[in-house]
């Protein structure tokens, strides 16, 4: 409830964490300026909508916040030449080191699990990737932001996955380690990460066909990652990869996502699974829907011709 009057504070902190959480001495948690800059503009297009950001720009906001937290003395900023302010890089100071990274922790703690619920849209994006044959299919909206949910949420994959057979259990990825917070599974935010994504040119949104059902979406074209042309399982690519990875390295470290790849193989079997359910299940809608449109026609041609024999 307060993170509107550290907005700066938190992303200036997650954007430092892509270093920090590295460990070891302070040169090696050091993070270049220019490095800074690019986390810090990406976290705050990310962010756009749920925050209220200064309206000085942001490199006079970013500068104006770095300095403010060098006074609180949490990081010390050094210059490439002082006299032009030109910043060559950050760092935590030994003051805040020995408090146990006190103050710093508590603005990583604020946005932290709005950089999860927005990793999480991103992997349950990854997971509308088209198998082959459904590359011009689209998918309900509701759909795609429940899917993100069950991702996080489902206690038995085997219910949802594999209806012949028993159910088997499965762990969320909450008790894998792969997200740290509960609340990355509330449903606005989820809503709002799916709002950037579109603002970004990644999802394609429309009307359905019939009007009587919610929107529906598919991946733009640029965006789609590549499938294994042998197993058709999603490749570790492309720019939405990046993209999502660009989201990843500022999220909390886990258990199990330390040195390794922050969407582990494991995660992206799982949304690969549950997206290809999501497709067979637009895929019967879509049939569906063109039958009830049929049907409309043709109650359409059958009053017309009432009519026309009304009239003789």
């Amino acid at each position: 409830m307060v993170i509107h009057l550290f907005v700066s504070e938190t992303i200036v902190a997650a954007a430092m964490y892509t270093r920090i959480k590295q460990g070891g001495g302070i040169s090696n948690q050091r993070v270049p300026y220019k490095d800074l800059f690019t986390q810090v503009s990406f976290l705050s297009r990310l962010f756009r909508g749920e925050f209220v950001f200064p309206t000085e720009g942001i490199v006079n906001n970013l500068h104006k916040t770095l300095r403010g937290l060098e006074a609180d003395h949490i990081i010390k900023i050094g210059y490439k030449d002082a006299d032009k302010n030109e910043i060559e890089y950050v760092e935590l100071t030994e003051e805040e080191r020995r408090c146990g990274r006190e103050n710093y922790d508590f603005y990583c703690f604020l946005i932290w699990p709005f950089i999860e619920s927005a990793w999480l849209a991103g992997v349950a994006i990854i997971g509308l990737t088209p198998p082959k044959g459904c590359e011009e299919v689209w998918v309900g909206i509701k759909e795609a932001q429940d899917m993100a949910q069950l991702v996080f949420a489902l206690p038995r994959l085997g219910v949802i996955l594999r209806a012949d057979r028993p159910p088997q259990a499965g762990k969320t990825l909450y008790h894998q380690g792969d997200l740290s917070y509960f609340e990355a599974v509330n449903k606005e935010s989820l809503k709002n990460a799916f709002q950037r994504f579109e603002e970004e040119g990644i999802l394609i949104t429309k009307k359905s066909k019939t009007g009587k059902n919610p929107p529906v979406l598919r991946l733009s074209a640029e965006w789609v990652p590549r499938r294994d042309s042998t197993t058709g399982a999603i490749l570790h690519e492309g720019q939405l990869w990046t993209y999502v990875e660009s989201i990843a390295v500022s999220r909390r470290e886990g258990k199990n996502r330390r040195d390794s790849a922050s969407v582990g193989s494991r995660v992206l079997t799982l949304v690969g699974k549950l997206g290809a359910k999501l497709f067979a299940d637009a895929v019967e809608k879509e049939r569906v829907e063109e039958e009830e449109i049929e049907v409309e026609v043709k109650k359409g041609r059958s009053r017309r011709g009432s009519i026309s024999r009304a009239k003789l």
